[in-house]
C-alpha cells in the first residue's frame, strides 16, 4: 500500500506485515508530521486486491 504524507506529499510504501496492533504511527521523514495508518484501511486494500485476481476455470 502506498501512503502519502498529507502535509508535504512524501510517499511511503507500507506492507501489511509492518503493522503491529490496530494502527501504524510514524513521523514523516521530510516534514516531521505524524502519519497514522489504521489497520482497517490496510485490510480493506488487501480485500480489494483479492477481488481483482482472475478466477480459475
Amino acid at each position: 500500500m502506498i501512503i502519502f504524507c498529507e502535509e508535504c506529499g512524501e510517499r511511503y510504501i507500507i506492507e501489511n506485515e509492518e503493522i503491529k496492533g490496530s494502527e501504524m504511527v510514524f513521523k514523516c521523514r521530510v516534514c516531521k508530521d505524524v502519519i497514522r495508518v489504521p489497520i482497517e484501511k490496510l485490510n480493506l486494500k488487501s480485500d480489494e486486491k483479492a477481488k481483482i485476481k482472475p478466477e480459475k476455470n
